[in-house]
């Protein structure tokens, strides 16, 4: 009778364990498909813009808006080489941005260094500051370090999160979060 308790609470826990693993395999397939449509639908934007400046006759216009905007934000190659991590958190902050009618603007990505505290610092920092901020967001990376600067008419308040490490600094118009060594 013991034996027979312990065997269907074991076997319960089993259940569950495999229950948590395929639910957290399609809750990030869902956030996968929600930053594919979100790329998607920025990319048909661009070409729509492009499409109706060359339509106007406007080539400088349409020329312009391409190298400004349209290739700015779509990241041609900039996540090549990037660890696997990276990239996707990347790419999902970007989609979380996005949705919010913010951009990022990822300067600099081959300094990256790749360690997991960097990531875990900038995605802490970058959940605090899309939130509050309208317009760009530009993350600037240099060996070992990496600063997100917005304008500081572009956040509607300074972040409260207290991030260990990271340095909170509000000068020349721009407020700027940084963390790493020089």
């Amino acid at each position: 009778m013991y034996w027979s308790t312990h065997f269907w609470r074991i076997i319960f826990l089993i259940f569950f364990a495999l229950y948590l693993v395929i639910w957290v395999r399609l809750a990030s397939q869902a956030q996968a498909v929600e930053i594919i449509r979100r790329y998607r639908h920025r990319y048909a934007n661009h070409l729509q813009v492009i499409s109706g400046w060359l339509q106007l006759g406007q080539y400088e216009r349409a020329d312009k808006y391409l190298m400004d905007h349209a290739l700015a934000s779509v990241h041609p190659g900039i996540f090549r080489g990037l660890p696997l991590r990276w990239t996707y958190q990347m790419i999902a902050l970007d989609a979380y941005a996005e949705s919010l009618g913010n951009m990022i603007l990822w300067q600099n990505p081959e300094h990256i260094a790749g360690t997991y505290m960097m990531l875990w610092k900038l995605r802490a920092v970058l959940r605090c500051v899309i939130p509050l901020a309208k317009g760009t967001i530009v993350v600037r990376f240099e060996p070992g370090r990496f600063n997100v600067e917005v304008e500081e008419g572009g956040m509607k308040a300074l972040p409260r999160k207290h991030i260990k490490g990271v340095k909170w600094n509000r000068q020349q118009g721009m407020i700027t979060a940084s963390w790493g060594h020089r």
